[in-house]
C-alpha cells in the first residue's frame, strides 16, 4: 500500500556527525534518502525556521534501480549548511507525503568566499 512504501522512506546517516561510511573524502560530504518509490520523489529541505534550503528531485523508471537519492548537505548557493536541525519534506508523486526530521553535526568551515 502506498502507507507501507512511505513508512520505509527514510534519511540515513541521521543524526549526521560529521561524516558518512560512505564517504570518499571530507569535500564531499552527504546523507542518502533510502527507500524511495518507483516515480518521481521530490525532497525539499528546510530549516528549522521555515526556509527552503534545497530541493532534490530523484526519479525511479526501472526496477532494481538505486532507491536512494542524496543530498550534498549544501544549500541551493552550494555553501556547506550550519549544524542544526532540518525537516525534509518527501513527495512521492501518486503516492502521498511524508516528513522527516535530520540532525546535523557538521564539523568547522573556513569558507574562502561568502
Amino acid at each position: 500500500s502506498a502507507d507501507a512504501e512511505l513508512d520505509n522512506v527514510n534519511v540515513f546517516p541521521n543524526p549526521y556527525f560529521g561524516r558518512n561510511p560512505e564517504e570518499r573524502n571530507q569535500m564531499n560530504r552527504f546523507v542518502f534518502f533510502t527507500n524511495l518509490g518507483m516515480g518521481t520523489t521530490t525532497i525539499r529541505i528546510f530549516t528549522i525556521a521555515g526556509d527552503m534550503i534545497a530541493k532534490i528531485e530523484h526519479e525511479i523508471t526501472e526496477v532494481n534501480t538505486d532507491s536512494r537519492a542524496q543530498w550534498d548537505l549544501r544549500n541551493t548557493a552550494g555553501i556547506p549548511v550550519a549544524s542544526g536541525m532540518y525537516i525534509a519534506h518527501i513527495e512521492v508523486e501518486d503516492v502521498g507525503e511524508k516528513v522527516l526530521k535530520l540532525a546535523v553535526f557538521m564539523p568547522e568551515e573556513r569558507l574562502d568566499v561568502y
